[in-house]
């Protein structure tokens, strides 16, 4: 486990759940939510075609979310975060458990944008620590309404869409970008840079990063004034042991077609089942954000 030395113990906190004996049932499914969201809302939306009804209101739906007004709520950051604070993510951050350590304080009068990496194979660090408040982000920097961003293909698919736009998280075109920012003082996007090719080089005691030709945050935080915050999560490429692909082999070719057509891709990537496996306490992470790599950009 890739750890600061210099990071403070767990403690009886949200966030510092027993390793030692393992995770608990309510734990393991709260893990299970986010992991599993996508193919789980893929699914209902096929069985909207299970009846006439349903598929005819849909369709109406996706024409309206695609293509008429619904589409800019992934953009202008409009919705309530009903889901945002929901004592069930708490379960999923003392799965590992996870800390958001906090370095250094915010002022809420600025615009920012959080870079976080690694990528690693899903980001779960991103969710506990950002996209909801079981790590406690709204208390450790109050007045900072963060808003972290994912591919826009995620805001096509109905129920999927709902779910996300309910827990604060927009598209991450650059639209979305600067009208988010563009709402004032205290506002904040979240962006994992290194996207689908980062995933690639997700491995145990790594921290490959991209950054050739993703400089497109550094162009948003010029013209919005808006400060970059970097942030490292330490852990997240532990959380899975990735199979490598032979270049040329079927695999190969679907995950780089996957990246060019949508992209996202599928880490050849294996973690621990949920209902069998011996638990191992390397999967206990603590994510931190640091001062001594925080900049500006005016």
């Amino acid at each position: 486990m890739a750890q600061d030395s210099s990071m403070p113990k767990p403690g009886k906190q949200h966030g510092s759940g027993s390793s030692t004996q393992g995770p608990t049932c309510l734990q393991k499914m709260s893990v299970a939510t986010y992991i599993y969201f996508i193919p789980f809302f893929i699914v209902c939306n096929l069985l909207c075609f299970t009846n006439k009804y349903t598929a005819v209101l849909w369709l109406l739906y996706t024409i309206y979310i695609n293509v008429g007004p619904g589409k800019w709520a992934s953009k202008n950051a409009s919705w309530p975060k009903l889901f945002r604070k929901l004592s069930w993510w708490k379960h999923c951050a003392d799965y590992f458990p996870t800390q958001l350590i906090k370095t250094a304080d915010l002022d809420p009068d600025q615009r920012y944008i959080f870079v976080v990496a690694p990528h690693g194979v899903v980001t779960m660090f991103c969710w506990p620590c950002f996209d909801t408040d079981a790590t406690d982000f709204s208390t450790k920097f109050p007045g900072i309404d963060i808003h972290p961003m994912t591919l826009e293909i995620n805001f096509k698919i109905p129920f999927m869409r709902e779910f996300l736009l309910l827990h604060g998280v927009v598209d991450a075109s650059k639209s979305a970008c600067l009208m988010t920012l563009g709402k004032g003082s205290g506002q904040a996007i979240l962006l994992a840079v290194g996207g689908a090719q980062e995933s690639l080089l997700a491995r145990p005691g790594t921290y490959d990063i991209v950054l050739a030709k993703r400089k497109g945050f550094v162009r948003i935080a010029l013209q919005t004034g808006a400060k970059l915050v970097p942030v490292i999560g330490f852990g997240e490429n532990e959380l899975y042991n990735m199979r490598e692909v032979q270049p040329g082999s079927m695999r190969d070719k679907l995950q780089r077609f996957l990246k060019a057509a949508f992209g996202f891709t599928l880490p050849n990537a294996v973690g621990k089942g949920l209902l069998y496996g011996e638990w191992h306490t390397v999967q206990t992470c603590s994510w931190q954000l640091h001062k001594s790599c925080r900049g500006t950009m005016a």
